[in-house]
C-alpha cells in the first residue's frame, strides 16, 4: 500500500512539473514575451506593456514586404490599429474590428512564433 501511495505521489509531482513546464514552454517559444505575458482585451487608445507585446507580435506576424513594421512604443495608435485590422482580415476567420481579444491573441501567438507569414491577399 505504501508503494502505491509513494508511486501516486511521484506521478503527481511529475505531472505537476509537466504542467508547469508546458505553461512556460509556450512563452519560451515566442520571439516576444519580454514585454508582457498578459493578453488582455486591447483597443485603440490602450497603452502599456501588453500593447508593446501586441506590437512586437504584429511585427513578427505580418510580412514586412506587405506592410511596414510598427514602432514598439506601447501606444495603441492608428498604425497599430491599421496593423491589427490588416492581420485580422488576413486570417479570414477573425472579426475585423481592430480589437485584440482571445482569438486575435491566439493567432498572433502562433504566427509570431513561426518562421513564416500568413498568406494574405
Amino acid at each position: 500500500m505504501r508503494k502505491i501511495i509513494i508511486g501516486l505521489a511521484a506521478t503527481g509531482l511529475l505531472l505537476a512539473g509537466t504542467v508547469a513546464t508546458a505553461g512556460t514552454a509556450n512563452a519560451a517559444g515566442s520571439r516576444c514575451g519580454d514585454w508582457s505575458t498578459s493578453e488582455p482585451l486591447l483597443k485603440y487608445g490602450a497603452t502599456g506593456d501588453a500593447v508593446r507585446e501586441l506590437q512586437c507580435e504584429l511585427n513578427y506576424s505580418i510580412n514586412p514586404d506587405t506592410r511596414a513594421k510598427i514602432a514598439v512604443d506601447g501606444v495603441f495608435g492608428q498604425a497599430t490599429l491599421d496593423s491589427v485590422r490588416y492581420f485580422q482580415a488576413c486570417m479570414g476567420y477573425l472579426q475585423v474590428d481592430g480589437d485584440v481579444g482571445p482569438q486575435t491573441w491566439g493567432a498572433l501567438d502562433w504566427w509570431s512564433s513561426v518562421n513564416a507569414y500568413p498568406n494574405c491577399h
